[in-house]
């Protein structure tokens, strides 16, 4: 079976600004109400800073499959609106439904999202050939449709950063960028290059894992 290794990036969806709940401020002992309102200002802004971590909150802005290191399929939004996002999920998932899926930690966030992200869109996955979603990140499973190198490496419920694994293993790095970035980047040629080039450098790193734990770890 074709191995396709996938990576998404994701981005605030500023659409939904105005529809996020409130953050809890727990006051504790201050008094002072522009304390008080300092102190619901900077919840509210880590509130806004995670919304990219989230599906109800967050959107896919780009992503790469890779089925070897020349075979690259990457797609990047071009405006910040449901439409372009439908457009990348649903060629993300034609590509996916090609082969048995590797990703790094994509049992806990790249899939979920993915597939989270599907549904408020209105795609049925299944339409491109894609299984649900609970039999990608099931732990156990009679076909794996999904390999998931930080799982294989570190374990169920261990985390380790992919940078570190690509630095002891295979002495490569992360490209270095900077993720508030990528909603200006999306606004042209040159920053969605730069972002796919850093989605594609995480692939290929995690590509280049497999190879080398592949028939001894899995």
């Amino acid at each position: 079976m074709t191995e396709i290794t996938f990576d998404i990036e994701t981005i605030p969806n500023r659409s939904m600004l105005d529809r996020l709940p409130k953050p809890e401020v727990k006051a504790g002992n201050l008094k002072d109400p522009a304390k008080i309102a300092e102190k619901a200002e900077a919840a509210r802004a880590e509130q806004v800073e995670k919304m990219a971590l989230s599906p109800l909150w967050g959107r896919v802005c780009a992503w790469v499959g890779a089925e070897d290191a020349e075979t690259v399929h990457a797609e990047c939004l071009t405006a910040e609106t449901d439409a372009e996002e439908a457009r990348i999920v649903e060629a993300a998932f034609s590509t996916l439904a090609k082969g048995r899926i590797v990703t790094y930690n994509g049992t806990s966030f790249d899939l979920p999202f993915i597939y989270r992200r599907a549904v408020l869109l209105g795609i049925d996955p299944r339409q491109f050939g894609m299984p649900p979603l609970a039999e990608l990140t099931a732990r156990y499973s009679a076909e794996k449709r999904h390999i998931d190198i930080m799982v294989v490496w570190c374990g169920y419920g261990q985390f380790e950063k992919l940078d570190n694994i690509a630095a002891a293993l295979l002495e490569d790095h992360k490209i270095t960028i900077d993720f508030h970035d990528f909603p200006k980047m999306i606004q042209t040629p040159e920053g969605r290059k730069t972002l796919l080039d850093y989605c594609k450098q995480d692939v290929l790193l995690t590509q280049r894992i497999y190879n080398r734990i592949a028939g001894i770890l899995i």
